[in-house]
């Protein structure tokens, strides 16, 4: 992958408007975050003609009172895939909903880079402030991201439980039927599972004797991206809490100044629109923070979770290489002690043969016979080891092939999401500092109506 990707981006007004949404008012507890950028770089190969756009808003909390209470999303949907039966559909899914459609693109994709979901255990829950506008908006955020990567990649954009997930009606029943055949389908095979993590904890230890180098660069382009996303989010996260602190600081200026006019009762006038103007600016200023804090801040840690979810699936592929190594250093050694047998020389040399050939002395075994019956065990143990050998390599080959494939969806679609969110960010600060322009304008001229101030 090449290091200037972000250089092969052009800016577009028309992308440009469709990205930039304006914070949430202060009196609605939800958010409005476009999901037109799915409609970004359809040009791609394998993306396809259709259209698949996302918008999470209007955060209701359900079962209000009850220890059941939950806070449930609507999710609006334009599309023209011919299985939507409407091209615009409504849902409301809460956030469980969404962990559900997660596992199974996990389950039914292994190997694709699924985008994860934000983290449930976060301190509003401790805190009890999880149904908090502040709470939710950030969620819904984190939501939209989730929805807008899967709308973005050629594979996950077409799975029919995201299609079902965006339209169902009954999604509750869905969930229901594939919770049930997931469970009865595991059940036979639940011996495997053990194995499976056996397998993994004893390749924890094995280093990959021939590591891909195209691997090895995504992987630590990867960790650079981390390290400067986090940097960058230690910083955001400081602009954020100076906002907040300077937002109150605004609020207890104006009143401040307020207590100012029982004691200068002749500049009344100036001194309460100059409290209003301050507050309006604080105003302004709290629209700002909350971009700052619910939707960039969150952005990035969002990027820094799928960046994540790549490295697992690169986690993944470098199993799938390890097993085809494994296979075949097993396969070499069956081979060469089959013909070592074959060959007659095999019977008695070691410690382990002449102990053997002890033992079969003892029980008055035909070495002969046994010897022969030795190799015939290992003819089967290497014919089938070699068929094992030749999947695990088609399988090696093939996960390669998916996971270069992922790497590029990833690039990509980090570099829609990237380029949409610093266009947020920077309308963000446009429209707030218009606004303070505006607000102070109007002072000024207020001012030079009451004849306070000589006119320009």
């Amino acid at each position: 992958m090449n290091q200037d990707d972000f250089s092969n981006v052009s800016w577009s007004e028309h992308v440009h408007e469709q990205t930039s949404r304006s914070a949430p008012a202060a009196d609605h507890p939800g958010h409005t975050v476009d999901g037109a950028g799915t409609n970004l770089e359809h040009h791609a190969p394998g993306v396809g003609p259709e259209t698949l756009d996302c918008i999470v808003d209007t955060p209701i909390k359900e079962n209000d009172g009850t220890k059941d209470a939950f806070v449930s999303y609507l999710i609006t949907t334009n599309s023209t895939f011919p299985s939507f039966q409407r091209e615009t559909t409504t849902v409301r899914r809460r956030f469980t909903d969404f962990v559900f459609l997660y596992k199974q693109l996990l389950r039914d994709f292994p190997a694709a880079a699924v985008p994860p979901l934000p983290d449930k255990q976060r301190m509003e829950y401790v805190r009890g402030d999880r149904f908090g506008s502040d709470f939710t908006a950030r969620r819904g955020h984190s939501l939209q991201r989730f929805l807008i990567r899967l709308s973005l990649h050629p594979t996950l954009r077409r799975a029919p439980i995201l299609h079902t997930f965006l339209e169902s009606p009954d999604w509750n029943a869905t969930m229901r039927s594939r919770s049930t055949r997931g469970s009865s389908s595991s059940d036979p095979g639940s011996a495997g599972v053990f194995d499976n993590f056996a397998d993994t904890f004893i390749n924890a230890f094995t280093k990959v004797h021939k590591p891909d180098r195209r691997f090895l660069e995504v992987r630590e382009k990867s960790d650079k991206l981390d390290d400067d996303l986090g940097h960058i989010e230690k910083v955001i996260a400081r602009v954020a809490r100076r906002e907040t602190d300077l937002e109150a600081d605004m609020h207890d200026l104006a009143e401040q100044f307020q207590k100012l006019i029982p004691l200068e009762p002749s500049v009344e006038p100036a001194i309460h629109a100059f409290a209003a103007s301050i507050e309006d600016t604080a105003t302004d200023l709290r629209k700002l923070k909350d971009t700052t804090d619910q939707d960039y801040l969150g952005s990035l840690r969002d990027m820094q979770s799928y960046s994540l979810a790549l490295k697992q699936l690169l986690k993944a592929r470098e199993q799938k290489q390890l097993d085809y190594e494994q296979l075949t250093e097993y396969l070499n050694k069956s081979t060469t002690e089959r013909d070592t047998l074959q060959t007659g020389h095999g019977s008695g040399s070691g410690a382990g043969g002449f102990l053997r050939s002890k033992i079969e002395d003892v029980r008055g075994v035909d070495h002969e016979q046994a010897r022969r019956e030795r190799t015939r065990k290992l003819e089967l143990r290497v014919e089938e080891l070699t068929h094992e050998v030749e999947s695990a390599r088609n399988t090696s080959d093939m996960f390669d092939d998916e996971v270069v494939k992922e790497v590029v969806e990833f690039e990509r679609i980090k570099r829609i999401e990237m380029k949409a969110q610093l266009g947020n960010f920077a309308d963000a600060h446009v429209d707030f500092y218009g606004e303070v322009i505006n607000t102070w304008e109007r002072y000024v001229m207020e001012m030079e109506k009451e004849g306070l101030v000589p006119a320009a």
